[in-house]
Parts: structure tokens; sequence; C-alpha cells
């Protein structure tokens, strides 16, 4: 029995301060390096032969000497496990470790295809490029009487080319898996009556298009058949929370159904909540302030207005407020209703002397 793990876009020393602190974001890239360092504790203790990286190890030109070094120590450290390193769309190898004395349990995918053979297993990987993107299908390496893995960087389709894997070129070439990387979530499908093809996932979100459950996919290879299953295993995890706000006027009341929405969310882990539903002109949202209130009981949170404003005309029809005549003038405008939602909002925010969000 032969185990592998499958895992890809770990995307290290990538730059995530849009959103969050500096601090935060030097928190959380050496934290995705950590949860790597893990993963090669778990494979030693467990038993894994190799550990395919299916592209996307680094993120870009950005790639930090120390960074680098933590890896390669970290593979030189479990020298009973393989490490087999495909490159992505994101990294380089030869950029990346440059000057660095390889470790002789990492080896290499390029641009020719490669196979590397573990008792009843055979894993082969190319990296895809405008030389080999179409020829690459005609040459899908196969061992007969075992295990077949084969490991692809780019988004499934019927279109080959770079960063495109053309499934149906993959069809009945005896593939029993077909390890990909460059999706950032869990998905398996179907390849043909043999095999399937499946994409890890990332080991741990960055950006809060990258919610739910992140790790690894276990493989255990008996003789020529092959068991999967996914293993969640990223330090924290992010969630995206709908908070549907229609009816209600008051951050307090807002603020207590953000909670309420989230209770079961480990602080530990990363919030971004979406108020939806449609809202008064006279309800005050105060984004900033929402975001301080619960950002106590998360490592990040952050709040995103979706709601829309209901209005009706003849409601204002009669106000002789100042707020009336703003409103009315306002729906008379030749603004788009998008734009005259948002005019309204911040008039009320400004003769309310509250906080105005743009």
């Amino acid at each position: 029995m032969t185990k592998i793990i499958h895992c890809a876009d770990l995307h290290l020393d990538s730059p995530m301060e849009t959103h969050m602190t500096e601090e935060q974001a030097s928190i959380r890239n050496t934290e995705i390096i950590h949860t790597f360092l893990r993963l090669t504790e778990y494979a030693a203790k467990n038993d894994v032969r190799a550990v395919i990286i299916a592209g996307d190890m680094f993120d870009g030109e950005r790639i930090k000497i120390r960074t680098v070094d933590e890896i390669l120590d970290a593979i030189r450290r479990t020298p009973n496990v393989d490490y087999l390193y495909l490159a992505g769309n994101h990294d380089g190898a030869t950029y990346a470790f440059a000057d660095h004395d390889m470790p002789d349990n990492l080896k290499i995918f390029g641009k020719e295809w490669k196979t590397y053979k573990y008792d009843s297993v055979a894993i082969s990987g190319v990296e895809i490029c405008e030389a080999n993107s179409q020829s690459l299908y005609l040459q899908v390496p196969h061992e007969n009487g075992v295990a077949n893995i084969v490991t692809l960087h780019g988004q499934a389709g019927v279109v080959s080319g770079v960063d495109q894997v053309n499934i149906s070129k993959l069809k009945n070439k005896g593939i029993d898996y077909l390890a990909l990387g460059h999706i950032h979530t869990y998905a398996e499908q179907t390849l043909d009556g043999k095999g399937i093809y499946c994409y890890s996932g990332c080991l741990e979100g960055r950006g809060f298009d990258e919610c739910g459950p992140k790790g690894f996919v276990l493989l255990t290879v008996d003789s020529d058949r092959i068991q999967h299953e996914f293993v969640p295993f990223s330090r924290r995890q992010l969630h995206r929370i709908l908070v549907d706000i229609t009816g209600l006027t008051k951050n307090s009341e807002i603020g207590q159904k953000m909670k309420r929405a989230a209770q079961n969310i480990s602080s530990d882990d990363m919030v971004e909540f979406v108020l939806s539903g449609g809202i008064d002109p006279m309800a005050n949202i105060a984004l900033s302030y929402l975001q301080n209130l619960a950002k106590s009981n998360f490592f990040f949170v952050k709040v995103k207005d979706e709601t829309r404003m209901t209005i009706n005309p003849e409601d204002y029809k009669n106000d002789i407020s100042l707020k009336g005549e703003f409103i009315r003038l306002t729906l008379s405008s030749d603004a788009s209703e998008e734009d005259k939602a948002a005019i309204i909002r911040t008039g009320m925010q400004a003769l309310m002397g509250e906080e105005i969000t743009l």
C-alpha cells in the first residue's frame, strides 16, 4: 500500500494587505508557510511516500529568500518523502530555487513529460507551456500493471492551451487519478470509465472568494486501485455570511443579527458579513462601526453593504422638511436608480451628522 498527498496553490508570500492590516497580512503569510511545514510533518508521520504539489507553490516574483529556505529545509527534514513539484502560472521553479542547493527528495516536473515510480503507482506530470500545449496530449505516459496518476495545472475544459487542461483529450488514456491545480476549492469529477480528475484546492484561503474548508487529498494506492479522501488542514477558515437586514434601522439591531448569524464560527476564523435586503432611507448603516463591533470576535472581519434602498415616492410627496425636499429632488433627477439610492443614503448620513460611507 502506498500513500500519496495531492496539494496545490499554496501561493506563498502572497500580498494580502488590500483589506488586512500589515500585521495581519504578515501573520497570515507566516501561517500559510507553517501549514505547508505541518503538511511535511504529517506526511512523515503517516508514511506518505510522495507529495504532489500541482502548481502555484509561490505567488509570482514576490518570493522571500527566507520562505524558500523554510520550504527546502522542511523537505530536507523529511527525507523519506518525495516532493513532486509542478510549476503553475504564478510561479517558476527555476526562479524560486535559483542559487539554492536542491534536496534530493525534491523532484521537479519540467516542460516534457516525466514519470516517477513508487511500488504500485506511477506519477507523471508536465508543465503546460506554449511549445507543448497541443502536443502533450499525444504523449501521455502510461505504465501497465500499476495505478497511473497524472498531474497538470490549469482550468479544466475542452480547450488546449497555456493554463488550460483539455479534459476531453485525456479520456481513455489509462489515467486513474488526474491531480490538478489552479482552482482553489476541492472538487472532483469523472474523467472516463476508469478514472477521475480532482482539484485539491488551496491549503489556506486568502480572500473571501476562497471560503470553506481547505486542505489536501490523501490517496491510498493498493495494487492498481486508488482510494482518495479530502483532509481539511487549514489554520483558519474563511466565511462569507449573508445577513438580511430588511426592516432594521438601528446599528444595534444589525449588530445583534450579525452576531447571531456567526455564533457557531470559531474566533480563529475570518468573516465577511454581507448585508442584504431592502432598507428605509432613514436607516443608518455605519459599516466601520459594525466592523469594529464584530472584529474582537474573530481574527479578521469585513462588513460589506449590498442592501437596496426601498423608497415609496408617495411617502415624501407632502414632506416639507429638508429631508423630503432632498429626496424628491433626487428621485426626479436623471441619475440611475443605483446612483439615486447612493445619493440619498449619503445625504441622509450628512443630514443626521453620521459618518459618510461611500
